[in-house]
C-alpha cells in the first residue's frame, strides 16, 4: 500500500517538474543588443551553451537549447539579457 502512495507521489513530482521545465523552455533569454559589450560572461555561465557571440561580438542566444534558467541574465554586467 505504501509503495502506492510512494508512486503516485513520484508521478505528480515528475509532472511538476516537467511542467516547469515546459514553461521555462517557453521563456528563452533575449539578448538586447544596443546594451550588450560583448564581453562573454553569459557565453560562459550558460550550462547548456545556448549563447554564442556573433562577428560583431555581439551575445546570440539559442533558442532551441535555452532553458530559461536565468544564469546569464544574472551574469550580464549591462543587465542586456532578460527572460521575458
Amino acid at each position: 500500500m505504501n509503495h502506492r502512495r510512494l508512486f503516485a507521489a513520484l508521478a505528480v513530482l515528475c509532472l511538476l517538474i516537467g511542467s516547469a521545465f515546459a514553461v521555462a523552455k517557453l521563456m528563452p533569454a533575449v539578448v538586447d543588443e544596443q546594451k550588450c559589450i560583448g564581453c562573454g560572461a553569459c557565453v560562459e555561465k550558460c550550462p547548456v551553451k545556448a549563447i554564442s557571440s556573433n562577428d560583431q561580438g555581439i551575445a546570440v542566444v539559442d533558442k532551441e537549447k535555452c532553458t530559461g534558467c536565468k544564469r546569464c541574465v544574472d551574469s550580464c554586467p549591462t543587465e542586456a539579457l532578460s527572460v521575458k
